[in-house]
């Protein structure tokens, strides 16, 4: 599989902006219910589902962060559905009866943009408003109104993916439109995952729509009384402070604020009220679990130590050991807060939409591109984000500075992106500090040959020298080759590897010596590692002649446990041809295995917990 930075998240974190000391709320509620904090994207109705979890909002009230004024009291799903979208981000709170089933006791809701269009770029998939710079993904959703606009008026049923539409970005989007977009800050600005058209909230007879922003604050000057947040001018004055946010602290650089106001040009934003966005934990929920959907937007390691603090939605969390986490990523957490304010992480996983992926060496170079031995073109763009491992961990390269690393060297290349617009838009690009040979491409299927080849990104896909050990369904397991095609339709993501030495990688094809299907998400830690699931994913936390633990929980090798050919290579230093079960092997399982090695076990529980496969991740 893939590397992925975001292997182990350190068992405790802590929000710094959030931090209370207090006894009331929390625990367990009656009925042996958690109480729980879940924010994210709103997925489903029939109630509302969030998280995974479908909360039951009968009895719920319904809030406007922006003036905390209660919106809807027992809302009808009709009522809930007339307020909130598929792709809205919310914050409820409430109760969790199970891993599937809630009760919401409030749902709190804000759009994190509204403001005017002033350009759109089809090339990358990207808008602009206020200043900043909005990243539109297959996922996000579009509001049906806009949907309408673009076809002439033709009514249509609900909102849509982006993905699912013919229609390209600048098809839906122009400069002019008055938009709110709900989303996740990152890096590049804004990932969306719902743009509304607010073209209605402008006042009558021509009136100007209050914009709303959100970001942390710098360059702040009291003199002037402005401020910048991601490059955006913010000018204000005293009045302008929310007066309860503000009574006991002032305006300060690094504050994570939200501003309404008016647009008094493309990057400017005259505020007409300005407030603190901290409020995630407070007085009233200071125990029980909290499951936060968001972009690690920024990552920054203490000067001794392997701690640190990340950023995600606004949020300062601190880890224990901050080099698992790398910025980009769209993440899920979910933990049991304590009542010091640290989190005990129970589940994290990878909400990545970058469904193509490929590993490969870069053979040339021009101003704008480089090309793989593959033959993929790829394109950086103004949402990539572009790392070189080999020189300094850099993460924050510009374009000219990427290509111009690679050129010399014949580097080794990692990409993540999506289809968009019939092309990929590249979302990670990453110079990798390795010396591997082989290469990798993962992606949606485009077409199928018979049983002996298919197509991803343009590249055929040859399984002619794949043995019947290597096609592996999604739970890393054997399937073998006619089970493979059988289940095989266009549109799977699968990720196909070449021989280790490359010599499978060339212009146009790649001849596989694994191919498998991949599930949609990685999970790193929780998930799939209850006592009743038969999947664990985690690093290897000791191991002795015929046991392993991962995720705490201890698990019998026999000799029918096959393993992976990768952690069998990785201990030989050559190549083999496929997976072997462990009573084959020379090997002891202290040599497979070394502690931290992030491991994917299949097991039987019918007797004990016995691994029937161990994939390296």
């Amino acid at each position: 599989m893939f590397s992925n930075k975001l292997i182990q998240a350190s068992v405790a974190i802590t929000i710094i902006s959030a931090l209370t000391a207090c006894s009331s709320g929390g625990g367990d509620t009656a009925g042996g219910a958690l109480d729980v904090t879940s924010s994210g994207t709103i997925t489903g109705f029939g109630s509302v589902f969030v998280n995974g979890v479908r909360y039951e909002t009968e009895n719920a009230r319904i809030i406007s962060a922006d003036d905390d004024s209660v919106i809807l009291e027992n809302p009808t799903n009709a009522q809930l559905q007339a307020v909130l979208g598929v792709g809205q981000i919310i914050t409820v709170r409430g109760s969790r009866t199970d891993d599937s089933n809630g009760v919401a006791n409030t749902i709190r809701f804000d759009d994190e943009l509204v403001g005017e269009i002033t350009a759109v770029s089809t090339a990358d998939g990207t808008f602009t408003v206020l200043g900043q710079t909005v990243s539109v993904t297959p996922d996000t959703i579009i509001d049906d109104s806009i949907i309408e606009a673009a076809r002439g008026g033709a009514e249509i049923p609900n909102d849509l993916r982006f993905g699912d539409l013919p229609e390209t970005l600048d098809q839906l989007l122009s400069a002019g439109m008055f938009v709110g977009v709900s989303g996740f800050p990152s890096q590049n600005g804004l990932e969306a995952t719902r743009v509304e058209d607010v073209s209605n909230l402008v006042g009558a007879g021509g009136g100007q729509l209050e914009a709303e922003v959100k970001g942390f604050v710098a360059n702040l000057d009291d003199l002037l009384g402005q401020f910048d947040i991601n490059g955006l001018t913010v000018t204000y004055d005293a009045s302008d402070l929310d007066s309860e946010d503000f009574s006991n602290q002032s305006l300060a650089n690094g504050q994570f604020v939200e501003v309404h106001g008016t647009a008094t040009s493309s990057t400017t934003i005259d505020a007409s009220r300005i407030e603190l966005e901290d409020d995630f934990v407070d007085d009233d929920f200071n125990s029980g679990e909290i499951e936060i959907e968001g972009v690690i937007k920024e990552v920054h390691p203490d000067a001794q130590g392997t701690g640190g603090v990340i950023v995600i939605n606004g949020l300062e969390v601190r880890v224990n050991d901050v080099t698992p986490f790398s910025e980009g990523l769209r993440v899920e957490i979910k933990g049991t807060l304590q009542s010091d304010g640290s989190i005990v992480i129970t589940r994290l996983q990878d909400e990545s939409e970058d469904t193509v992926r490929t590993e490969d060496i870069a053979v040339s170079a021009d101003a704008t591109s480089f090309t793989t031995r593959l033959g993929l073109v790829i394109t950086p763009s103004d949402r990539s984000r572009l790392e070189d491992d080999t020189i300094n961990d850099d993460d924050n390269l510009s374009t000219d500075a990427f290509i111009n690393n690679i050129v010399p060297n014949s580097s080794r290349i990692e990409a993540r992106g999506f289809p968009l617009n019939g092309d990929t838009a590249w979302t990670r690009l990453e110079i990798e500090d390795n010396n591997d040979q082989d290469c990798r491409l993962r992606g949606p299927v485009a077409s199928i040959n018979g049983t002996s080849s298919f197509t991803i990104e343009g590249v055929n896909i040859d399984v002619s020298q794949v043995n019947d050990n290597n096609f592996e369904g999604p739970d890393g397991q054997p399937i073998g080759h006619a089970a493979f095609f059988s289940q095989l339709n266009t549109g799977d993501v699968v990720q196909a590897t070449s021989d280790q030495g490359g010599s499978g990688c060339s212009d146009g094809n790649l001849v596989a010596r694994e191919v498998e299907f991949e599930p949609e998400n990685d999970v790193f830690v929780g998930g799939g590692n209850g006592v009743n699931d038969n999947q664990i994913n985690g690093t290897v936390s000791a191991v002795t002649a015929d046991t392993l633990t991962v995720s705490g929980q201890t698990i019998t090798v026999n000799n029918s446990t096959l393993i992976d050919d990768s952690i069998i290579e990785a201990a030989r230093g050559v190549e083999i041809a496929n997976d072997q079960p462990f009573g084959s092997l020379p090997e002891s399982l202290q040599e497979l295995l070394p502690v931290g090695l992030l491991v994917e076990v299949g097991v039987d529980r019918s007797s004990g917990v016995v691994a029937i496969y161990i994939e390296d991740m």
